[in-house]
């Protein structure tokens, strides 16, 4: 049997095959090993981990998660899972890598993450060979909701939208100009309010206005990051991610305009990830 497990900061997805066959299909909460500890990351699962799992007899498990971009954090995880699944070899990646492998499988080509941030890589169809660095949300990040959210505030606070769509959106956020810049520069952790401000966005897509800055921040993407590796333009480019799904018409259409080759667009790794080990002996 084989066990994959996608691992993200607020969730972590896991799937247990048995030869082709779903056997097990669940979510815990999500950690990240920056930041959480071995004993708390280990003390979520136990706790969270269906009992009929712990008995079951797992020969392969694939970690793809968050944070694991290193060998102390590859190690804390491994080590972690090894005392639930005492017989299990352990493979351990970052979720890039595993982004990677669900949309391009074998396959040379760019794979891309457009989620509550962004990320992406230059896949060769069995490694990373590139990745542009990823700089956070409060000066990059473009193409995520994040990002989308900061372009959406930009232009409704410097009143570059029409009155009628502006009223709309601080009625959306029921908030007044000086109440949005407060939420911005007054309160702890403000980019979970700014990449929830997307949704909006997604409910006024058929606006010229809204789309156009939909269409901005997938080009800031593009010029951040895929434009950045060498030959982008004959790179086959997939993407996986909510912002990227929800928008998914929307991103095709800028593609096509700055004349790319798009992939496939997942709403999230791990069913690409499922048919990817279904296939392996």
């Amino acid at each position: 049997m084989k066990l994959i497990i996608d691992s993200g900061t607020t969730k972590t997805h896991w799937v247990l095959l048995e030869g082709k066959e779903i056997s097990e299909n669940f979510k815990t909460t999500g950690f990240n090993p920056y930041y959480t500890t071995a004993e708390t990351i280990r003390k979520n699962i136990a706790t969270e981990l269906p009992e009929n799992m712990k008995t079951r007899e797992v020969e392969n498990i694939y970690f793809y998660g968050t944070g694991c971009s290193t060998n102390t954090n590859c190690s804390k995880i491994k080590s972690i899972l090894q005392g639930f699944f005492k017989n299990a070899v352990i493979h351990t990646h970052h979720d890039l890598y595993g982004a990677a492998v669900a949309l391009q499988k074998n396959r040379e080509g760019i794979a891309a993450i457009l989620g509550t941030g962004s990320n992406s890589c230059l896949w060769n169809g069995n490694e990373i060979i590139e990745n542009v660095p990823s700089v956070g949300w409060l000066i990059g990040d473009e193409g995520s909701a994040t990002y989308l959210g900061k372009v959406l505030l930009k232009a409704f606070l410097s009143r570059e939208m029409s009155k009628e769509i502006t009223a709309v959106f601080y009625e959306y956020i029921r908030l007044d100009f000086e109440g949005a810049l407060h939420k911005i520069y007054g309160e702890p952790q403000p980019n979970r309010w700014i990449s929830g401000l997307s949704p909006f966005a997604s409910a006024h897509i058929d606006n010229s206005e809204v789309r156009e800055l939909v269409k901005k921040n997938f080009r800031d993407f593009l010029s951040a990051q895929i434009k950045k590796y060498n030959h982008f333009q004959e790179k086959e480019i997939s993407f996986t991610g909510s912002v990227a799904w929800h928008f998914r018409e929307v991103l095709r259409e800028v593609l096509q305009e700055e004349n790319l080759h798009p992939g496939i667009i997942l709403q999230q790794p791990m069913d690409g990830l499922i048919e990817f080990h279904s296939d392996l002996s």
